[in-house]
């Protein structure tokens, strides 16, 4: 790799990693999986590899060879590091490279990828192990994840998007602000119906060239006035009997999905959800038990329909101010 590495480069990174580490659910369930899949003698790819904590994991369980593939440099030394504490240092080899671009033999029995973002598919995880399967796994090998899903719920945030407190008016950013996804912490989201499962990918098969189906779902809830959005987290089928969820109590965060006010009472609320990077869209149908409703449409692009015509083109100058 040719970028450079600075002091930022290594504190950003020890930072970022220092939390993935103290993640104990994402631990314990990643740790199970690997658990499940790697036997004495195997393999290992560790696609984008981070701080190595998996690639040491597997040798530790008995893998003869552990390739982490990791495109910062400054990461290198310390997988290093953490194999040799480990004693499996003649085990583990480092490639810093550009996961999307390395070469290697196909000669793995098991590859693992943490890159499964807050949004799921986020960080390519689709394309990486779609190369994976191609290029590095060998016949009978396994995935760790095997599927990745999202799941999604009407949820009442504590933060409800406003200036707070209302120094000014403010409804025309609120306004845009309800066609932009955020993430959101658990504590601030209080689900209003059971979850339900909007879609999974099987990366056994899954092929990136492929788009993300149009999910939709049926919920009912107490209130639609309580309907702040709808709350989409991911759920990672790691091994057979091994999943992760990370609505609550991990690094990721849920995506919150904002909508327009909705009629009080009772009701149906019907959701359909385009997740499609450069198309993202959610549609919500609310029924009311009294006869009410309501249908809110979102998507950045209506935002960016808003706000588009009023920007100068590249090059023009900063506009004329008239004075007065």
């Amino acid at each position: 790799m040719s970028r450079r590495v600075t002091l930022s480069h290594l504190v950003g990174s020890l930072a970022y990693h220092q939390g993935l580490l103290a993640d104990t659910r994402r631990n314990r369930a990643f740790h199970r999986a690997l658990a499940a899949r790697v036997r004495p003698g195997h393999t290992v790819l560790d696609i984008g590899a981070g701080s190595g904590i998996w690639a040491v994991v597997a040798a530790r369980l008995g893998a003869r060879r552990v390739v982490a593939v990791e495109r910062e440099e400054v990461l290198q030394p310390v997988i290093e590091r953490l194999a040799e504490e480990n004693g499996v240092g003649d085990r583990v080899e480092v490639v810093c490279a550009d996961a999307r671009r390395v070469e290697l033999p196909r000669v793995f029995d098991v590859v693992v990828s943490e890159t499964v973002g807050s949004e799921a598919f986020d960080e390519g995880i689709i394309a990486l192990l779609e190369r994976a399967r191609r290029r590095f796994l060998r016949p009978g090998g396994v995935l760790v994840p095997e599927t990745v899903a999202l799941r999604a719920a009407p949820a009442a945030p504590i933060d409800a998007g406003r200036l707070s407190p209302p120094l000014v008016a403010s409804e025309s950013f609120t306004a845009l602000a309800r066609h932009v996804p955020r993430g959101m912490s658990s504590e601030k989201l209080r689900t209003l119906a059971p979850s339900r499962e909007l879609f999974r990918v099987d990366l056994n098969v899954a092929r990136a060239a492929e788009s993300l189906p149009v999910a939709r779902a049926r919920f009912r809830v107490p209130s639609g006035r309580a309907v702040g959005g709808i709350a989409v987290w991911v759920d990672m089928g790691l091994a057979p009997g091994v999943s992760l969820q990370t609505r609550t109590h991990t690094t990721w965060t849920p995506t919150f999905l904002p909508v327009d006010p909705l009629p009080a009472g009772p009701g149906r609320l019907t959701l359909e959800l385009d997740w499609n990077v450069g198309r993202r869209r959610w549609r919500v149908e609310f029924e009311g038990e009294g006869g009410a409703r309501r249908v809110s449409d979102h998507s950045p692009l209506f935002a960016w329909g808003a706000v588009r015509p009023a920007l100068r083109p590249p090059g023009a100058g900063p506009p004329k101010r008239r004075l007065r």
